[in-house]
């Protein structure tokens, strides 16, 4: 039966390096990590960067989040104004983090 199951696109490695691709085309607002029900802000004013097959997040002139590109799990808000990560976070021991980054809208 498991011959026949499709990975769904957001397990795939080529999905997670466009959407990386595609944050990189942006700025960072701000960046809050969810820990329960609550969110906090832990950043302001940044960006990204992929260097290394490593996922940086950086905000406040300092490194927020590192991260693996194949081991992130990465999904887009439905505004389109931003983007889940969850994933082991380098910067943190390696603790799962969830951060919800959302993008400098510009008119």
């Amino acid at each position: 039966m498991s011959l026949f199951k499709r990975k769904k696109p957001e397990e795939k490695l080529s999905f997670k390096l466009e959407m990386a691709e595609k944050m990189i085309r942006n700025r960072l607002r701000y960046a809050t990590e969810r820990d329960g029900d609550t969110d906090s802000v832990i950043g302001k004013n940044g960006g990204f960067n992929v260097r290394d097959g490593q996922l940086i997040v950086s905000a406040d002139n300092r490194v927020i989040f590192r991260c693996n590109i194949e081991e992130m799990s990465v999904s887009e808000l439905m505004s389109l104004e931003g983007v889940i990560i969850t994933a082991p976070d380098i910067e943190s021991g390696g603790k799962v983090r969830t951060i919800i980054c959302y993008y400098v809208y510009y008119r």
